[in-house]
């Protein structure tokens, strides 16, 4: 039978779809096993593969007697995977509640947590939710003991410090992030954080580990130690000196630094206040006022310290002798063809000897030394020497911050008028460290050294030394000759008819300058606001250990001049540091 033409042509239309259709169908196997194999191959293979980072230890920091300050502790995130969770263990989130230290809801929400909606808008199911963050050993054998498979414990590293708060400007903290905020661990940072590792693998279908076919295994890199030249005796000595002055004096901060004059090794560096590196995230016990390292980020004018710099320049370039006189009783001298008007001293000394000036402290006996200098060397010249000395840049101490001081240059007019106050160390602006180091030069033979906090890097594994820092001198400030001069003039200052007598101790022979600035309060010079100061070393002949103290604003009656505030506090750390260094006297007491 022949069927109707309508018929013939509906059957093969029908037909003409299926071809069609099995057309299509064949052309898309073409495309996905041809085409697009390799890009899907490629996205089969990535949602298979798993990158699994291996946490590194951050390396130690110890002190020079190798006693611990800064070290990584082992702790752990426990978490759960809700996907892997079996159904007779769902049950369990009070076991589970009450072996992490942590509430029932919280485990029954890890447990049971809605899906998350990825950035194309696709809901996936949650696969990792923490329940306690930087558990201890016992937690994780606590979890353990369950024997619950959906359970895990990520190992991770805490930053801690078992010395709380010594040395805290000097260690500097790494934050909750990881990263490292300030001193010593900002700069080693690169030295300290080590090397992450990582496991390439493949996973099943459950995203489960395949270990046997691990594709790439990179061991993680522990990072290097860091061994700091401060010793902990003599850092504790300078907080506990430091936290005395504050509860008898309430001042505004504190700085005390101790150091090796021919080394330029930093033994203890000490600010008040301060505050305990493993509390650094509490606003009220490490407020960001105590973090400041005053002793390289705050500037004051050093007074009386200063002096150092016209009396061993003048020396230097023999424009004076320890017997040259000067008439410390003028109100004015003339400079350059003009008159300049004088300082005033804190009591009349009339006609004196460049020792009695320096001894007793004279401002217009040392301003004209200093007016002398300039005037016969060039005032570029004494500019030079002022920066010799260090000041007027960063003295380039490994603990981040740091401010490089204030000068006026000799082209600014305000030099003009400054001619008569720099000498005496007015009109300036410095660092702790700055005049730390400037008086240590005195020390060192003339040599200004480079400041020193790190002595050695070592291998975490052998101790085998990595990096040594040997001692560094940053230039030459005046000769030995003047520096040995100037030494025998700081001495008397600590003798008696001296601005420091109860500075010295009896076989050890201290030198040194004190310091009374006024400070500027509203444009002014205030009677009642002061910075007391006092740097020194000893013994003179050779000089074993330079200190330096700085209060600012000490409270009390009368004023806090340095002689009374600061260098007893001196006293009082030399002679522990006699005692903890084994220091021998130079003559019998």
């Amino acid at each position: 039978m022949t069927l109707p033409h309508a018929s013939r042509m509906r059957y093969r239309s029908l037909a003409w779809v299926v071809s069609a259709c099995f057309l299509a169908v064949f052309a898309r196997l073409v495309w996905l096993h041809w085409v697009d194999a390799p890009e899907l191959r490629a996205e089969a293979m990535q949602a298979r593969r798993v990158r699994q980072e291996l946490p590194c230890r951050r390396g130690e920091v110890r002190d020079a007697q190798d006693n611990l300050l800064a070290v990584s502790e082992d702790v752990w995130d426990i978490g759960v995977d809700p996907v892997a969770l079996d159904k007779k263990d769902a049950p369990r989130a009070g076991e589970v509640a009450l072996a992490l230290g942590v509430p029932v809801l919280k485990v029954l929400e890890a447990f049971n947590p809605p899906p998350r909606v990825d950035d194309e808008g696709v809901e996936r199911k949650v696969r990792w939710v923490v329940l306690a963050r930087e558990c201890g050993e016992e937690t994780v054998k606590r979890m353990k003991a369950l024997n619950i498979k959906a359970l895990r414990a990520e190992l991770k590293y805490r930053r801690a410090y078992p010395k709380g708060a010594l040395a805290a400007h000097v260690l500097g903290f790494v934050n909750k992030e990881g990263e490292p905020a300030a001193g010593i661990e900002r700069v080693m940072h690169p030295l300290l954080s080590g090397q992450k590792g990582w496991i390439e693998s493949e996973r099943d279908g459950k995203r489960r580990e395949i270990a046997s076919i691990r594709i790439r295994e990179v061991a993680p890199v522990d990072g290097s130690n860091v061994v700091l030249t401060i010793n902990s005796l003599v850092q504790k000595a300078c907080e506990d000196a430091l936290a005395a002055a504050a509860a008898r004096y309430n001042p505004k901060g504190g700085v005390i630094i101790v150091s090796e004059p021919r080394t330029g090794r930093i033994l203890g560096l000490a600010n008040w206040p301060t505050f305990d590196l493993n509390l650094f995230w509490d606003a009220k016990a490490a407020p960001m006022d105590s973090q400041r390292n005053r002793a390289v980020s705050d500037v004051y004018e050093p007074g009386s310290v200063f002096k150092i710099v016209s009396i061993a320049g003048a020396l230097e370039e023999r424009l004076i002798t320890p017997n040259s006189v000067y008439d410390c009783g003028a109100t004015q001298v003339p400079f350059k063809g003009r008159l300049v008007s004088l300082p005033a001293d804190s009591h009349a000394l009339g006609v004196a000897d460049i020792r009695t000036i320096v001894r007793e402290s004279s401002n217009r006996g040392t301003v004209q030394v200093g007016m002398l200098y300039a005037e016969r060397q060039g005032e570029d010249r004494f500019f030079s020497l002022i920066k010799a000395f260090g000041f007027g840049s960063p003295s380039g101490l490994l603990t981040g911050a740091e401010v490089p001081g204030l000068l006026i240059p000799p082209t600014s007019p305000q030099w003009a008028a400054g001619i008569s106050r720099i000498p005496m160390g007015h009109s300036v602006s410095v660092t702790a460290m700055q005049m730390h180091f400037a008086m240590s030069a005195i020390a060192a033979d003339g040599l200004l050294m480079q400041p020193q906090l790190v002595l050695r890097v070592e291998d975490p594994k052998t101790r085998q030394v990595v990096l040594a820092y040997p001692p560094r001198s940053r230039g030459r400030a005046v000769s030995a000759r003047a520096a040995a001069e100037t030494a025998t003039l700081l001495r008397a200052v600590c003798g008696k008819g001296g601005t420091a007598p109860v500075a010295d101790i009896p076989g050890y022979e201290v030198a040194g300058k004190t310091g009374t600035t006024q400070k500027i309060i509203n444009g002014k010079y205030s009677t009642a606001h002061h910075v007391a100061s006092f740097a020194g070393f000893f013994p003179v002949g050779d000089p074993r250990l330079a200190i330096t103290v700085i209060i600012d604003e000490p409270q009390g009656e009368g004023v806090g001049y340095g002689g009374k505030v600061s260098a007893p506090i001196f006293r009082e750390v030399a002679e522990k540091c006699i005692r903890w260094l084994d220091i021998p006297p130079v003559s019998p007491r």
